[in-house]
């Protein structure tokens, strides 16, 4: 499953205007509902490792400052244990979260970009165009680059500076590709000319970049707190 999702995801990063020029349509619960799964639990997955990283493996280790030797050895299962809950519980939440909200984000997606399809004159389905979305989700993964850029600042190898410059440069080459999908999407599904594809694809990408220039004002402060160097 996971290599016939990175063969899928590299046709559309690399060859986006090939892979929506062959695809095929069909119930948008089958494949395409598939792909949007599994690259967010492939994305979960990073997320809550992320988090151990970042959170609960430097609280454990003040609980073993004044373990040492034989002791150490003696306690090493319990704490692997431990940990691997810990992590599993991580990832269960972060995973149905991600699949929650993805899910209803690239749906309602699909339905905006089919309206604006129609709005073009252009001819087209809701299931096709929902298909389509679920597939840009590909982009996605690009969030496994800021968790990156977070564990190397919580260890203090990144400064908080740097990491706000190469969050917001991730996630604004990430809007800009997706806008890219999306107007190839239109095109390709609803037979309209270039420009009309590219006008209608930048109502949902300029609402993008509306959320994610929110975030940085208001939720960049919360994570910078989460993410200090320790000391």
């Amino acid at each position: 499953m996971l290599r016939k999702y990175f063969g899928t995801w590299f046709t559309v990063m690399a060859r986006p205007i090939l892979f929506y020029s062959r695809l095929k349509e069909e119930d948008w619960k089958e494949q395409s509902l598939t792909f949007l799964l599994v690259g967010s639990w492939s994305l979960a997955v990073i997320m809550a490792l992320g988090v151990f990283l970042v959170q609960f493996l430097p609280i454990g280790s003040t609980l073993l400052v004044e373990v040492s030797g034989w002791k150490l050895l003696l306690v090493a299962p319990v704490i692997l244990t431990l940990g691997f809950v810990f992590y599993l519980i991580t990832l269960l939440i972060i995973g149905g979260l991600l699949v929650l909200g993805l899910g209803c984000a690239f749906y309602m997606l699909g339905v905006l970009l089919h309206g604006l399809g129609l709005l073009a004159r252009g001819k087209g389905s809701l299931n096709r165009m929902v298909q389509s979305s679920f597939y840009s989700s590909a982009v996605i993964l690009a969030g496994i680059f800021p968790v990156v850029l977070a564990c190397l600042t919580r260890y203090g190898w990144l400064e908080l500076s740097l990491f706000r410059v190469g969050f917001n440069l991730v996630i604004g080459l990430t809007a800009i590709y997706a806008y890219g999908l999306w107007a190839v999407a239109l095109r390709k599904n609803y037979g309209v000319g270039k420009w009309q594809a590219f006008t209608a694809a930048l109502v949902p990408a300029l609402a993008l970049l509306i959320f994610l220039f929110a975030f940085d004002k208001i939720g960049m402060e919360r994570l910078d707190g989460w993410i200090a160097p320790l000391k």
